[in-house]
């Protein structure tokens, strides 16, 4: 009895000892010595493998970078050349500039992570009562409002609403679930999050962001918007199956995607999270405090199946980023998609590795390629995301393909409308959309969302009943359909979007007739 009451005191004092007094045995991660000849003719590859337009990559190992070039065409008309100082937007990877910002002010003592909204924001206000008054600087960041993912963003997308418009407007979306109850992927709520700043701080997110990150960063050829592109910037057009699409401004969603970025920037911009807030020469830009906040999970998505040693087993939100694991390494990553330009930046603490990919199309190499790369540095596999890549693309392509069949096989033949064409004309609304317009012209109907009326605007052409089928201007957006809907009277009362895209949500809206 005395012999095993010692051995517990033993055992006791043991797990009472700090573990950073207990020698700790050294994990060898395991490093391949990077072919980047290698690399570089696959990347080569892989642009003709899948009709990409141009791209730049770069990698920061160590604190140093290792590679950085620019690939490809900044405009396939044209065929100038993507450099390494090329701007790209980045898009979603501008949330962990608005994080960060947000962070600086909490270093600063100025707000916390879990003020209520409301109390920095006054104005603030949603559907549902109770996550007005409840939601916290967190949940702003962290993608779990009473939203799905992307409601509300064709408030912005190319429309002239200004930020506050969109928040006001935003107000009539119904809540889809209660909060924090699950991940929805939300853009207004970065909008939100900008506007805070701007409140706190007295400067606009914009000047904030360049007087706290982009200046003390050398971050020299950075921008907040593309308003103030000219000819003699180097920057890259969007592109959708080569072809090049014009500029769209995304001032009015700012905080959520407007940065311009190249991969020279970019590369410090990892550095500084790598170096734990610190510049090289010590300076502090956030406190290591803050970076670990920033970087802690808060809301679950789902992972892998645990089915692979060394593969993915969870997937998170981080604020700003969103946290998986890959052979036992933390990985924090942010992808950034708007018509024509798909990125991806990666940070891989464990391994003081960064990588930047940037695109100017809608292939899937930004993911691929980086997924590549993390496979040179971590694994002893011979990657095959190329080919996952290409076999994905194809069949996004039939799936598109099919998608037409059906939507075709469902239209029904020889039918007429309800009305004469003339009597759909009019203005409709929808009191959080805002306005559209339908006129009849040389015997035909015309259409437009009066908001964002430079992307939105199409012929329509019967389908059946009171269907008309629409093609907006925007080549991001397939084909849809408008169905009016006819009153007990016999006249046109209204009508609804029918659009299916993953990206935005024209079943949120219904407009009504008003003249």
């Amino acid at each position: 009895m005395k012999k095993h009451f010692l051995n517990f005191l033993i055992i006791l004092v043991f797990f009472l000892i700090p573990s950073s007094v207990i020698p700790q045995k050294k994990i060898d991660h395991f490093y391949r010595q990077v072919n980047f000849e290698k690399l570089d003719k696959q990347i080569l590859k892989a642009i003709e493998d899948l009709n990409a337009v141009g791209l730049a990559v770069g990698i920061i190992k160590d604190g140093k970078v290792v590679f950085e070039k620019g690939y490809g065409f900044k405009n396939f008309e044209t065929k100038d050349p993507v450099t390494t100082k090329t701007l790209f937007a980045i898009a979603s990877c501008s949330k962990a500039f608005t994080a960060a910002s947000i962070g600086m002010l909490v270093d600063e003592s100025k707000l916390d992570w879990n003020d209520r909204v409301i109390d920095r924001l006054p104005n603030f206000k949603l559907s549902d009562p109770y996550a007005t008054r409840e939601m916290r600087i967190v949940d702003l960041l962290s993608h779990r409002s009473v939203y799905n993912t992307f409601d509300g963003d064709l408030l912005w997308y190319g429309t002239n609403y200004s930020r506050r418009e969109v928040l006001k407007r935003f107000e009539l979306m119904p809540a889809k679930k209660s909060l924090r109850i699950g991940y929805g992927y939300s853009n207004i709520m970065f909008i939100a999050a900008g506007e805070v700043i701007e409140n706190i701080s007295g400067k606009s997110w914009g000047d904030f962001v360049k007087e706290k990150i982009l200046n003390p960063l050398e971050m020299k050829y950075t921008t907040t918007t593309n308003s103030v592109f000219n000819k003699d910037m180097d920057y890259a057009l969007p592109h959708i199956n080569r072809n090049v699409l014009g500029l769209v401004n995304y001032d009015n969603v700012a905080p959520a995607a407007s940065l311009n970025s190249n991969v020279e920037d970019l590369l410090k911009w990892l550095q500084l999270w790598l170096n734990k807030g610190k510049l090289n020469d010590s300076t502090i830009i956030l406190k290591e405090k803050t970076i670990d906040a920033i970087f802690t999970s808060q809301t679950v998505l789902p992972g892998g199946k645990g089915d692979e040693i060394g593969g993915r087993h969870f997937m998170n939100t981080a604020m700003g980023w969103f946290l998986s694991d890959y052979t036992g390494r933390k990985l924090i990553q942010h992808s950034g998609g708007l018509p024509g330009f798909l990125s991806r930046v990666t940070i891989v603490p464990e391994d003081n590795l960064g990588i930047v990919v940037l695109t100017n199309d809608e292939s899937p190499l930004y993911s691929s390629l980086t997924n590549y790369i993390i496979d040179l540095y971590l694994t002893e596999k011979d990657s095959d995301e190329f080919s996952k890549a290409i076999e994905q693309q194809k069949k996004n392509e039939e799936s598109k393909s099919k998608a037409i069949e059906e939507r075709n096989a469902k239209r029904i033949t020889g039918t007429s409308p309800s009305q004469a064409l003339e009597n759909y004309a009019g203005i409709y609304e929808d009191k959080m959309y805002g306005k559209a317009k339908v006129t009849f012209e040389n015997g035909e109907l015309n259409f437009v969302l009066l908001p964002a009326e430079k992307l939105f605007y199409s012929k329509m052409t019967h389908w059946h009943y009171d269907s008309f089928n629409i093609e907006f201007a925007d080549p991001f957006l397939p084909e849809g359909l408008v169905t009016f809907e006819i009153n007990n009277e016999g006249k046109v009362r209204g009508f609804k979007i029918d659009l299916p895209n993953p990206d935005f949500h024209f079943y949120n809206y219904h407009f009504e007739k008003i003249d």
